[in-house]
């Protein structure tokens, strides 16, 4: 088809209308012959920037079924596009109540005997779903017949009014009825029918729908010769052609006619046209019921492509058997719909709703074109070249701007609030489709844009006040590429939910072939995709799933996963692992232990998880053990607050809601005062907003300051000046709340600790030989802090859901043995415990 035939034709069918015959004359008597060309100027300048934004979208490929539906699904996302779908679709069925309601009005002011308009209506309306139902193909070759009864209609009304004005022919008019110039400005006067007095905005809201039918050409774009060339050229003329025809009834009417003849006679087209006046009356039914019929006809296909798309759940029933099958079910829906506004009477009444229905959608189109336009997305390529993404703005608004304007509140409230509905329907039902929509080229744009003004400040770490875990979670695998220790995952799920920081999973598999095979390339991509399935499983929808293969050691690709996984300040802060329930070789171990030592020293916080293939406890099973239920927290290092903050992270999951959390803070040396501690912790705790009991534990017999901080850290402690800038990082608790509470040096005191117990080591046979090196007599004192460090666990934290403390020093001059050795005799009959070190920032603050 051409541009004439495909575009121009379609569009004057679908815009010119019962409108014009029936009610402009009536506005025109009402707002006046200049309001009422600034009505038709006000509604078609929406049209026309609409018509633009229409143009580039059809230009930039080929619009399929559902009309501005596809245009607005495929370029929105779903997410919009199925409830402004759904109000299109209703715009499109009152548009048919609206076009019944004339053809009826047009026939009763036409004959001499009285009926019932609504028996009438009803009775029409399912006349035209009965045609509809039986082939569309009847439809459109009937619409050169319509469309010829529109141009004689409006031919001969011309004709009667130009000889109306010259005096030579009056129909059914008076001599005294021709005034000219009687209806310049505005003369409100309450409506015969209605009795409602309109303005100017309700005039506006009354004539709207006979700018609309813009898209008649592009959802023809299939069928079309030349696309680019024929919607562009056929839309804008049909839009300047159909305004200069309501520009010139406006005129010609308003500046001939008395106004109480134009207020008062509704149907003054027909009472004036030349030669008879059922010419016209035979035009006006017969063209309102055409254009019911492709209202009746499209309404339904609006509706089929929404199900077909299952967009919307809840009308899968009303899927034709295919795409190309007429959608019955939904012919006889809309017939449904269509009937009850038939019972208003009135097409005064329904006008305004299908102005408010069409405004959104057009409103939609442009937003839609400004996104595309704005955001210079690759692939939208109009040929369509007078477009700008301004233009498209202006539209939105302007559309907009009418909706507020026109409709009054409440029914615009309904409106939005069955917007909203469905808007929220459709997200919950998480549909994935792939089309391309802009949503994710704006969350791109907003991403990149944060990312930028990001990397442009000078600072490397986020504030204390804004700092939360951005987790790399690191999953063991198993030779098919299947996760193993899923329990980390469940944490990982915590945290994030806790923390709601960046999530990165990653999982490392070793095999002998490199990636240079195409086997080791498919195993990764589908360890991946079991992955993903398991990180949806555990909550973790939104995060990134990640995996490497390596021909050499485990720790060379968990070190590059940490120094390149995310994007600038958006990279992981604190790395995830499993605490492996079982010993492997020698070879592993040191892999293992390597593995720490590097991450620490990316200044990354570390996070050793040791637990049990039942975590997390279930919701219920806390709730039943409420009284005994609690997160244990450990503290011996301060370690910048990390350990605090933490497990109140995972306090505020669903998970661990009912649960408390106790502080156990442990003093390391005989001179610190119990009593002083305890009230300075539960300052600091009040003071950061974290709600705990406190106890200390005396575990100042043993090396455990040692085992938790660097070697010189008491040097460098012993010489700090007690300034406020101190940096409390490798301090005990003890040493952090005593100097900087007091300010005076520690004092020996004979304090009982409450409910402290001692651990007596019991006599073993390496402890009785005579000459024993000091590397072996260190290690068994390690090993002696560890178990009385894990009696003291089992004395109080026995029935703890999950135990939290500092991550033991881990020595690079030592063998992995000893690491091994001294977190399992820690961690010895401990379900779940989480062991922790920071990166050497503070995470935690005490001011606003």
């Amino acid at each position: 088809m051409g541009t004439l035939t495909g575009v121009f034709i379609p569009c004057i069918s679908n815009i010119i209308g019962i409108i014009l015959f029936l009610r402009l004359t009536n506005i025109t008597g009402q707002a006046g012959t200049i309001y009422t060309t600034l009505i038709v100027l006000v509604s078609t300048l929406s049209t026309f920037l609409t018509a633009l934004s229409l143009s580039a979208i059809a230009t930039n490929g080929e619009i399929q079924a559902g009309g501005p539906y596809y245009v607005i699904s495929r370029t929105l996302g779903i997410e919009i596009g199925g409830p402004v779908g759904i109000l299109f679709y209703l715009g499109t069925t009152l548009a048919t109540t609206m076009y019944v309601l004339g053809a009826v009005e047009a026939i009763q002011r036409s004959v001499s005997f009285q009926f019932d308009a609504r028996w009438a209506s009803l009775i029409l309306v399912w006349a035209v779903a009965s045609i509809v139902s039986i082939g569309v193909k009847y439809i459109n070759m009937a619409s050169s017949f319509f469309l010829c009864m529109v141009v004689v209609s409006l031919f001969c009304a011309i004709l009667g009014v130009t000889l109306f004005a010259s005096g030579s022919f009056y129909g059914l008019l008076q001599p005294q009825d021709r005034v000219f110039f009687d209806n310049l400005w505005p003369h409100y006067q309450p409506d015969p029918v209605t009795e409602k007095t309109p303005d100017f905005w309700s005039l506006l809201a009354i004539f709207y729908p006979s700018v609309t039918g813009i898209l008649a050409g592009s959802n023809r774009s299939a069928v079309l010769a030349s696309p680019s060339t024929s919607i562009p050229k056929g839309t804008l003329a049909a839009i300047g052609f159909t305004t200069t025809i309501y520009l010139v009834v406006i005129w010609l009417y308003g500046s001939t006619m008395a106004n109480p003849v134009l207020i008062n006679d509704k149907f003054v087209v027909a009472a004036v046209s030349w030669p008879y006046e059922q010419v016209v009356a035979v035009g006006v039914i017969f063209s309102s019921i055409g254009a019911a019929l492709q209202t009746c006809a499209g309404a339904p296909r609006v509706l089929a492509a929404i199900a077909l798309d299952d967009a919307l759940p809840f009308l899968s029933w009303l899927k034709p058997p295919g795409p190309d099958d007429e959608p019955t079910k939904a012919v006889w829906f809309t017939w449904l719909l269509a009937s009850i506004p038939t019972l208003a009477g009135n097409l005064d009444h329904i006008t305004p709703f299908v102005t408010m229905f069409f405004l959104l959608m057009y409103a939609g189109i442009n937003l839609s074109c400004f996104f595309l336009g704005f955001l210079k997305t690759p692939g939208f390529r109009p040929t369509f070249r007078y477009f700008h993404w301004s233009m498209s703005l202006f539209g939105f608004v302007w559309c907009l701007a009418l909706v507020g304007l026109v409709i009054n509140w409440f029914s615009a409230l309904v409106v939005f609030v069955i917007f909203i509905m469905l808007y929220a329907y459709t997200k919950k039902q998480r549909a994935q489709k792939e089309w391309g929509d802009v949503g994710n080229v704006i969350r791109y744009a907003i991403a990149n844009s944060a990312l930028r003004a990001l990397a442009g400040t000078q600072f490397t770490d986020f504030h204390a006040k804004n700092w939360r875990p951005q987790l790399l979670t690191v999953v063991d695998t198993d030779s098919c590429g299947n996760p193993t220790n899923l329990h980390v995952l469940a944490l990982a799920s915590q945290l994030k939910h806790g923390g709601d920081g960046v999530h990165i999973v990653t999982s490392v598999m070793r095999r002998q072939e490199s990636i240079e095979k195409y086997e080791t390339c498919e195993l990764i991509e589908h360890s991946k995709m079991l992955l993903k399935n398991h990180m949806n499983c555990h909550g973790l929808e939104d995060g990134f799933a990640q995996v490497m293969s390596t021909t050499q050691s485990s720790s060379q690709a968990i070190w590059s996963a940490v120094v390149h996984a995310g994007l600038g300040p958006l990279s992981p802060n604190t790395v995830l692992l499993s605490y492996p329930p079982t010993r492997r070789d020698e070879e592993w171990k040191e892999d293992y232990v390597q593995t720490l030592r590097g991450i620490m020293n990316l200044k990354k916080a570390l996070i050793l998880f040791k637990g049990a293939s039942g975590y997390p406890p279930s919701k219920e099973h806390h709730i039943t053990n409420q009284p005994t239920s609690s997160i244990d927290v450990w503290w011996v290092v301060h370690d910048g607050g990390l350990l605090l903050l933490l497990p109140y992270l995972l306090s505020q999951t669903e998970v661990f809601e009912s649960v408390k959390l106790r502080l156990f803070a442990v003093t390391s040396s005989a001179t610190e005062n119990p009593d002083r501690l305890r009230a300075c912790v539960i300052d600091h705790l009040r003071r950061v907003r974290i709600r705990a009991t406190v106890h200390v534990v005396d575990l100042s017999d043993t090396t455990i300051a040692e085992d938790m901080r660097e070697a010189d850290m008491s040097l460098q402690l012993s010489q700090s000046t007690g300034s406020r800038g101190t940096n409390t990082h490798h301090m005990t608790v003890g040493e952090v709340f005593s100097h900087h509470a007091y300010e005076v040096p520690y004092h020996a005191v004979n304090a009982d600790v409450e409910s402290a117990a001692t651990y007596n080591e019991p006599a073993s046979p390496a402890a009785q030989i005579p000459k024993e090196s000091t590397s072996m007599m260190q290690r068994n004192e390690r090993l002696r802090t560890a178990r009385a460090f894990n009696h003291a666990l089992k004395q109080f934290s026995s029935r703890a859901s999950l135990v939290v403390t500092n991550l033991p020093l881990v020595r690079s001059e030592e063998p992995a043995d000893e690491f091994f050795d001294y977190v399992d005799a820690m961690s010895d009959g401990v379900k779940n415990m989480l062991f922790v070190r920071g990166s050497g920032i503070e995470v935690i603050t005490t001011y606003v």
